[in-house]
């Protein structure tokens, strides 16, 4: 057997399509992919620069989309569009460091158009994986539906985050595809960084790490910029709440806190002053953190939470809720993603439900009223949330995917 024969034999060629600006993604090719011995490389529209230390260290590539694929191969019409792709295909092979043999690909968010672009890859890898994250079957139109088909069945495993997402994604394409239909989360790298974070600060002492008041009742809405997050729903909610009587005990006990690093579209300043106006008028407190969280100031971050009030539209059991509780938050969560969240019902940790934005004005006042004779999440709880979310715990499903 040749040397190359004996290396190929130990070493697998990873190809993962995907963001590398992502946590997710990051996290996914250091505690999944890194530990076995692999060259890896991430197809990214764009070149992380606040992940790029972690890609090195673990000798991780990042190869970047070609311009013509960024800005759509329609706009190329008129030039000799063949040429020009296979030039952009064999570029990306060079960068990549693995010309032909492709032993994993895998496929995380799936949009067609995307796996088009890298048919070639696709077509020569091994073995195929799917990772949906979500919105990309939840919000899928009835065209894009249709197309998914064509790669469904030439994958080798699809994944779904959640039991729900599953469920979603079989009342619209059926059953065919139960034999290669996998439902595993990603792991979670914060956890362990809270823990520490925990040991080493007190709430106080984060809070005044964010220009967070000390002496208020921290109440984290959402935990990004997108609009899916309904902030304005949420406050508005909570406008209506402060001309109740017993608004009166708490409305000055109140600061509203809301991390905007990621998320902002083009009217994002708009929908910023509409923020600002609601609680303006009434005089809540407030503020913005814009400043994007690595690992550890996220996990500092986490922590000066004391009530985290969540409204996104959909979500596949984000990650971000459940570090809030880990730290010790309480949850308001919306009875649409409350099927998502049954693992805190296994760890008999305490969290309220509020049907509609109408209804959050209740649930809003019952946490409070129950504010003080809250002690946090049990030693119990917290082990429930690592063996269901911890890399530790998940990092060795994910691997039989492929090895």
């Amino acid at each position: 057997m040749s040397t190359f024969d004996l290396e190929r034999d130990f070493m697998k060629n990873i190809l993962l399509l995907g963001s590398s600006s992502s946590l997710f993604v990051k996290d996914f090719c250091i505690e999944v992919l890194n530990n076995n011995r692999a060259r890896i490389a991430v197809l990214s529209r764009e070149y992380s620069k606040q992940y790029e230390d972690d890609y090195k260290a673990y000798n991780v590539k990042q190869v970047k989309w070609p311009e013509m694929f960024i800005q759509g191969i329609k706009s190329q019409l008129g030039i000799n569009i063949i040429k020009k792709y296979i030039f952009c295909i064999r570029n990306l092979k060079r960068e990549m460091g693995f010309e032909n043999e492709i032993d994993v690909m895998f496929v995380h968010y799936v949009e067609p158009l995307y796996i088009l672009y890298f048919w070639r890859f696709w077509k020569k890898a091994e073995k195929k994986i799917l990772v949906f994250w979500g919105d990309d079957i939840l919000r899928a139109s009835s065209k894009k539906l249709k197309l998914f088909p064509f790669f469904l069945k030439r994958s080798t495993s699809i994944v779904f985050m959640i039991q729900n997402q599953c469920e979603y994604f079989q009342s619209k394409l059926g059953h065919r595809y139960d034999d290669k239909i996998c439902v595993l989360d990603f792991g979670n790298s914060i956890l362990k960084r809270i823990d520490k974070t925990c040991n080493n600060y007190n709430k106080e002492q984060c809070k005044e790490k964010f220009g967070i008041a000390t002496d208020k009742i921290s109440i984290h809405v959402g935990y990004n910029a997108f609009r899916g997050q309904q902030h304005i729903e949420i406050m508005e909610s909570i406008v209506a709440w402060t001309k109740r009587t017993s608004a009166e005990k708490w409305r000055d006990k109140l600061e509203f806190v809301f991390h905007i690093s990621y998320g902002q579209d083009d009217n994002f300043e708009a929908y910023l002053e509409e923020m600002k106006y609601l609680m303006d008028k009434v005089n809540l407190r407030y503020i913005f953190i814009e400043e994007y969280l690595k690992e550890d100031n996220l996990a500092m971050f986490r922590q000066t939470c004391d009530i985290f009030l969540y409204g996104q539209k959909t979500d596949a059991r984000s990650a971000s809720p459940l570090e809030y509780i880990y730290a010790g938050a309480y949850f308001i969560c919306p009875s649409w993603l409350q099927d998502n969240y049954k693992i805190l019902n296994d760890g008999n940790i305490q969290y309220f439900v509020y049907n509609g934005f109408t209804d959050l004005i209740n649930v809003f006042d019952k946490c409070l009223m129950q504010y003080n004779e809250f002690n946090g999440i049990s030693e119990e709880g917290k082990k429930i949330i690592r063996d269901a979310i911890s890399w530790e715990s998940l990092a060795p499903k994910w691997r039989l995917l492929y090895e």
